[in-house]
């Protein structure tokens, strides 16, 4: 008989291997570099003779267009050394007829007005993380820009939002040169002389910067696990610039993971230009260790704020697509379908307003338990979601590392009170609610209230769904006794859907996959 010492390192073990399968945050880093800084002096009149060409609506030579977009590239290099030694104007451009007084224009890039970092793109080398190489070979040197969070835009996380821009030399009057910044996520191109041409645009070393910082933002084991420490950085956060008439994907990852699992995909979709320029991206990032409903409830609340920060800023349309992976998907069902007195009966004997506790504590329930669906949310894409539980979550080593989840405080000090002062108002499914050790890999057996009733409800006619499915079983394995690793394909699969994707070979991480990112490429290219 094996010892109990070799049953707990079995079962550490086996708890390790299930967080490994669960897990898809992979690190992402990048390098600048800055030895590419050359500030020579521009060559005026070659580079006027270019912007005349492109002013008149006639394409130049392609090494013509690429001493212009040289040029461009060095007026901001000049302006960066300016800056750093000091002591002189910074917009003070050397060409080579002389001394020019650099003015730049931001009108159509309203964000740089707070930009705290400017970095031409091409310095910028993904050094892991990053697969797909998105961008746009045009007129103009790519940058990418670093925004700050503040008051007036507090829906990007604490590390800053990194979002591509092209820079423009008018070259109108070449003693005075304007630097022209436009945002490509608005429009790939310029007209001139009744042509247009392609702008420069670099999408993938924005994403990389921008993931390279907030990839911490929630460390993916440590978030499982610790609860409290990670939850003043739960939420809904932007990805690329905002637009007023974008619709809108929000991408929730799983358990043990973090919002950095959909870099390759945003990477690789932001690369076609129909998605580019119809969609802004937001992240939902949370401690993934909270009872789903509970983190239902905070999505719910993050999307109201999302909604008023865009309405307030003229968005038009507030349509939304959730893509979700894991656990993820199960979330973002919450938000199409709605929750009542049928699922609080099946918990409680008593109303709501019966029940003897704090109203702040009566506030979170009805938060988990009454809601209705949230209208502007027309689309869900699930990528190996268990809808009907995951065998895994069963097993020894899962409920090992389920005991080392810290609960949010908040519900620890709810499940005790109600315990206490009215464990009598409790149904059989009611103490299983409430009872304090309750986590989300609990709540993913299929045997648990939360995934055999709180989760399983009729689809919403009003929302089209769609599932991705991974399977890393042998061809000959049928397709019904197939799975990814931890989620079997009878739990991801759902009756209703518009389509159904199974992608082998895959394990859990279907959306890294090349099929997988391209079906999520697909649909959001559908009307």
């Amino acid at each position: 008989m094996e010892s109990r010492g070799h049953q707990i390192v079995a079962a550490v073990m086996a708890g390790a291997a299930m967080l490994a399968l669960s897990s898809c945050s992979l690190g992402v880093k990048v390098r600048e570099d800055w030895d590419k800084a050359h500030a020579s002096p521009i060559p005026m009149g070659e580079v006027s003779r270019t912007w005349s060409e492109l002013r008149s609506g006639r394409l130049p030579a392609p090494e013509d267009l690429e001493v212009y977009n040289e040029a461009v590239r060095s007026s901001l290099i000049q302006v960066a050394d300016n800056w750093t030694r000091g002591g002189g104007r910074v917009s003070l451009l050397e060409t080579t007829g002389g001394d020019a007084n650099l003015r730049v224009d931001h009108a159509t890039v309203p964000d740089l007005a707070a930009a705290e970092e400017i970095v031409p793109a091409d310095f910028v080398k993904v050094r892991r993380g990053l697969r797909a190489d998105s961008a746009v070979s045009g007129v103009g040197a790519p940058l990418i820009v670093r925004k700050a969070r503040s008051e007036a835009d507090p829906m990007i996380p604490d590390t800053g939002l990194w979002v591509p821009v092209t820079a423009l030399l008018n070259l109108d009057d070449p003693r005075q040169p304007i630097l022209e910044l436009i945002d490509p996520t608005v429009r790939g191109g310029i007209t001139y002389g009744g042509t247009e041409f392609p702008l420069s645009a670099n999408y993938t070393a924005a994403f990389a910067r921008d993931f390279q910082d907030r990839q911490f933002q929630f460390e993916s084991l440590g978030a499982l696990l610790r609860f409290e420490e990670f939850a003043d950085r739960m939420g809904i956060y932007r990805v690329t610039p905002f637009h007023p008439d974008k619709e809108v994907v929000i991408f929730i990852h799983g358990i043990n993971s973090s919002p950095s699992t959909w870099d390759e995909v945003m990477n690789r979709a932001y690369g076609d230009e129909a998605i580019r320029e119809r969609y802004e991206f937001w992240t939902f990032g949370y401690p993934t260790g909270a009872p789903i409903p509970y983190m239902a409830a905070e999505f719910r609340d993050a999307i109201g704020k999302m909604l008023a920060f865009r309405a307030g800023r003229g968005a038009r349309d507030q349509r939304i697509t959730i893509v979700g992976h894991s656990m993820g998907g199960l979330i973002g069902k919450t938000m199409t379908f709605s929750s009542g007195d049928a699922e609080w009966n099946r918990l409680f004997k008593v109303p709501l307003a019966q029940l003897e506790i704090a109203e702040s504590e009566r506030e979170t329930l009805r938060r988990m338990l009454y809601f209705q669906p949230v209208p502007e949310v027309k689309r869900v894409v699930f990528c190996a979601s268990p809808h009907k539980g995951a065998r895994i979550v069963d097993h020894p080593g899962a409920k090992l590392v389920g005991g080392l989840i810290e609960v949010p405080a908040q519900l620890l000090l709810l499940s005790t009170e109600i315990i206490t002062r009215s464990a009598d108002a409790l149904t059989a499914e009611g103490l299983e609610f409430t009872r304090d050790r309750l986590t989300s890999l609990e709540q993913l057996s299929a045997g648990a209230w939360t995934t055999a009733e709180f989760l399983n409800k009729p689809l919403n006619p009003g929302v089209t769904y769609h599932s991705i499915i991974g399977n890393n079983r042998l061809p000959h394995v049928p397709v019904e006794k197939s799975g990814d690793g931890v989620v079997p394909y009878s739990s991801a699969h759902l009756e209703g859907v518009a389509s159904e994707l199974v992608v082998r070979p895959s394990g859990h991480a279907v959306h890294r996959t090349d099929a997988g990112t391209e079906e999520i490429r697909r649909i959001l290219k559908l009307p």
